[in-house]
C-alpha cells in the first residue's frame, strides 16, 4: 500500500504561514523608541516587503506573550517574521510565472467568512482601519497564500509515498504517543452562558452588558430543570426540550465518548464523581450550566494500530513535504535578490 495526501495542508507549514487574524483585538502596540522599523523592510527581486504586515504579525505575538520582551527578543522576531514574508513573495513571483490562476471566487469566500465575525461590513471596515489593514491587503495576502498552496503542490505532488512498514515502524516506536486517556459516555442538558438567540442577534458590546443577566437566567434555567428530574422526568426528553447545547440535543444531549481533558475541567470532575447511570448536580463551566449522566466510563488504554494507521500516514507524508518543499524554497532564494533593510 502506497498512500498520497491532498497537499492543501502545507499552506499550514512554517516555512511560509502569515495569517490576517481580524477576529483578534490587538491592544500591544510597538514602541517606535525603542525599535525603529523601516516602511519597506526589504526587497524580494525589486518586490517591496511593507512594515504593515510584519507589525500586524508582531502585534498579534506581543499581545500573547505574558511578559515584556527585550530589544534584542523583539528585534530576532522580527527577522523571524521577515524571513516568512521573503518566502512568501517568493513563492508568488513563481507562482505568476507559472502562469498559475487565483479563483476570484474562493477569495470573496473566505473573505466572507471573516465578514461574518462582524454585525455589519461597517464595523469589518472599521477593524480593518485599526489595523491599518485594507480590504485589497487582505485579498492580496490570501491570494499569495493560494499561489504558494498552488505551486508546492505542483513542485511536490507524485513525489512522496509512505509505505506500510513506515507506518508500522513509527508506531512501534512512538507508543507512548498513542496512550489514550480515561474516557466517558454522557449526555448532558445544558444552559448556556449567552443563549444561542442572543449569540445570533446581539453584538459583542451588548452581550456583554447583559451577561450578568444572561448568567441569572441560565443558573435558574438549570436549576428548573434539575428540579424535574428530581421529580421524575426523563433525561434524554428534557435535554431535547431545554438544552442550549444544539449539537447534541436532538440526541436526547448524547455527547458520545468524550476523553478526559477535552472539556472543561469542572466537566471532568463531575463526571469523576459518577457512577454509571447517576447524574449530576449543577455544574458550573465557563460555558455555562450543565447537568449531566453518566452512562459509562472507560479506562486509559493504548489507542489500536488501525485506529492510528491514517493519521500516522497523514503525519510522515507531511514531514517529507515539509522536507521537500525546504529544499525548493533554499532553490528559489538562491536564484533570487534578495535584499533586507532591517538589521
Amino acid at each position: 500500500m502506497k498512500n498520497r495526501f491532498d497537499l492543501f495542508t502545507l499552506v499550514a507549514l512554517s516555512i511560509f504561514t502569515f495569517t490576517l487574524s481580524l477576529a483578534e483585538n490587538i491592544s500591544a502596540q510597538l514602541s517606535t523608541t525603542t525599535l525603529k522599523i523601516p516602511n519597506v523592510l526589504g526587497k524580494v527581486n525589486g518586490v517591496e516587503i511593507q512594515s504593515k504586515y510584519i507589525e500586524f504579525r508582531l502585534n498579534q505575538i506581543l499581545k500573547n506573550v505574558k511578559r515584556p520582551l527585550t530589544l534584542r527578543e523583539k528585534t530576532s522576531i522580527i527577522k523571524d517574521l521577515i524571513e516568512k514574508e521573503v518566502v512568501r513573495e517568493l513563492i508568488h513571483q513563481q507562482g505568476e510565472k507559472s502562469n498559475l490562476k487565483v479563483d476570484s471566487e474562493l477569495i470573496e469566500k473566505e473573505m466572507g467568512a471573516l465578514r461574518k465575525i462582524y454585525s455589519s461590513d461597517g464595523e469589518f471596515q472599521k477593524a480593518l482601519s485599526e489595523r491599518n489593514i485594507t480590504s485589497e491587503d487582505l485579498k492580496a495576502s490570501m491570494s499569495i497564500d493560494i499561489h504558494a498552496r498552488q505551486l508546492l503542490n505542483e513542485q511536490i505532488k507524485g513525489k512522496i509515498t509512505v509505505s506500510d512498514d513506515d507506518v508500522k515502524n513509527y508506531y512501534e516506536d512512538n507508543k507512548s504517543t498513542f496512550q489514550r486517556p480515561e474516557s466517558f459516555l454522557t449526555r448532558h442538558i445544558f444552559a448556556a452562558l449567552f443563549p444561542p438567540d442572543a449569540l445570533r442577534k446581539q453584538t459583542i458590546s451588548e452581550l456583554q452588558k447583559n451577561r450578568e443577566y444572561f448568567a441569572r437566567i441560565a443558573e435558574e434555567k438549570i436549576d428548573g430543570i434539575i428540579k424535574d428530574l428530581k421529580e421524575g422526568a426523563g433525561f434524554k426528553e428534557l435535554a431535547k426540550a431545554k438544552s442550549d447545547d444544539e449539537g447534541s440535543r436532538e440526541n436526547g444531549g448524547d455527547l458520545e465518548q468524550i476523553y478526559k481533558g477535552i472539556f472543561d475541567p469542572a466537566f471532568d470532575e463531575a463526571v469523576a464523581k459518577l457512577n454509571p447511570g447517576e447524574i449530576s448536580g449543577k455544574v458550573k463551566t465557563r460555558f455555562g450550566f450543565h447537568v449531566i449522566q453518566l452512562i459509562e466510563k472507560f479506562p486509559a488504554e493504548l489507542a489500536p494500530f488501525e485506529e492510528m494507521e491514517k493519521a500516522i500516514q497523514k503525519r510522515l507524508f507531511l514531514g517529507k513535504a515539509k522536507k521537500l518543499a525546504e529544499v525548493y524554497v533554499e532553490d528559489l532564494k538562491k536564484q533570487a535578490k534578495i535584499e533586507i533593510f532591517f538589521h
